[in-house]
């Protein structure tokens, strides 16, 4: 299965995941991320709407206490909930299952006026049935 990072189009540096919000009693899961942590740690969120599945896994109970997690692998899946995004991190690992995903990229999500960017995002695998 390929990583599906530079689908997000955020360059070819790191991630961090800073903050998972999960709303709407679970039908929609947003991901806040930082990319390049080590230089302008650019904002911009992973956005899954319409979700129907959601399973988590914290694999690193010694490190729950920390601010950001590692983002070590992006998997999208398929929308139209037909195959679970997967996520994973050094402390979690998250499966969604969703109808329909996009990135969020911003200058400051905190502020009214920030300059959105939003791209719907589509995996080129085929479904197999």
């Amino acid at each position: 299965m390929a990583d599906d990072y530079e689908l997000l189009k955020v360059g070819g540096l790191t991630s961090l995941v800073t903050n998972v919000n999960v709303s709407l009693w679970g039908n929609e899961v947003v991901l806040e991320c930082i990319y390049d942590p080590t230089g302008d740690r650019s904002p911009y969120s992973l956005v899954f709407q319409d979700c129907r599945l959601i399973t988590w896994e914290v694999h690193d109970e010694e490190e729950i206490q920390e601010p950001e997690a590692d983002l070590i692998g992006f998997h999208l899946g398929e929308d139209a909930h037909r195959k679970a995004a997967l996520i994973h991190t050094d402390i979690f690992e998250i499966s969604i299952l969703y109808g329909s995903f996009s990135v969020h990229k911003a200058e400051n999500f905190n502020s009214g006026t920030a300059d959105l960017e939003t791209s719907i995002l589509v995996s080129d695998v085929a479904a197999v049935v």
